[in-house]
């Protein structure tokens, strides 16, 4: 069975996203960012959402 898994960042404005976004595509560790700025529960393990299969 095909699996995926699913990381985000949950911020509160758009620049808060822009900032980030250019941070990531700079080199800076997905996961760090998360920890240390998401809003979402999901942020202290890194945005980690967790795997996903067909239909999900």
């Amino acid at each position: 069975m095909v699996r995926a898994s699913a990381r985000h960042i949950l911020v509160d404005s758009k620049e808060a996203c822009e900032a980030l976004k250019s941070k990531i595509e700079a080199g800076e560790d997905f996961a760090a960012c998360a920890k240390n700025n998401s809003l979402c529960p999901s942020g202290r393990d890194g945005g980690n959402l967790g795997e996903f299969g067909p239909g999900q």
